[in-house]
């Protein structure tokens, strides 16, 4: 009797431990396919948080990059634009010291008035006409000034003001209400000058670069 009670428990006990064991495997599969699932989940999340990552550093390289580049191109338009508008003065310099010889030459500097005044006779309405000159050449001017105005525009009616301008050669010609007005005074005309100097400038200076437009646009 005794030996069967004994042999019930260990019978009972290799049943526990059968099912002990067999709970154990169920257990260790389950959690072996957790620790799979896990692994393979942060393996993912690593690998778009390093695709991310690798995007936004090419995405920042590519910023930086262009970054550079526009600072390149924004330096060289502004030497470009420093050496134009040097160019630029220095041949409207050149220019005005050619207007200055002009004056010295006083055939020459009449020859030059008669012209102007011509043009201006030419563009302005039919009418009166004032024209103004500076004080140095309000000096002398009015004792030529019929035979002048005789060569430039016969017929029409020109009075030479006899208040001075402010000028350093050449006229300004206007009409008598002052609505028109003509400056061929040497300041208005290398003003007028000043863009299509630049831009010959440009041409020959840098035929390929034709996107940069003259200084003050």
């Amino acid at each position: 009797m005794i030996r069967s009670d004994e042999e019930q428990v260990a019978a009972l006990e290799r049943a526990i431990l059968d099912r002990a064991e067999g709970l154990a495997g169920e257990y260790l599969g389950t959690a072996a396919q957790q620790r799979d699932n896990i692994l393979h989940d942060a393996a993912e999340r690593l690998r778009l948080t390093e695709e991310r990552e690798v995007l936004a550093a090419k995405a920042a390289a590519e910023r930086l990059q262009r970054r550079k580049v526009q600072a390149g191109e924004l330096r060289i338009q502004a030497q470009l634009d420093q050496l134009r508008w040097g160019l630029a003065l220095a041949v409207q310099s050149r220019l005005g010291e050619r207007l200055r010889q002009l004056r010295d030459d006083r055939l020459a500097y009449l020859d030059w008035l008669a012209g102007l005044v011509a043009e201006g006779a030419r563009l302005i309405p039919e009418g009166k006409l004032i024209a103004e000159v500076d004080a140095e050449d309000l000096e002398w001017l009015p004792a030529a000034w019929p035979e002048l105005l005789n060569r430039a525009a016969p017929g029409r009616v020109i009075e030479l003001g006899q208040r001075p301008a402010a000028a350093s050669g050449g006229v300004l010609l206007r009409t008598a209400d002052n609505r028109v007005r003509l400056d061929n005074r040497f300041e208005g005309r290398l003003k007028r000058l000043e863009r299509g100097i630049q831009r010959l400038l440009m041409q020959h200076l840098f035929p390929h670069d034709s996107g940069l437009p003259p200084r003050g646009q």
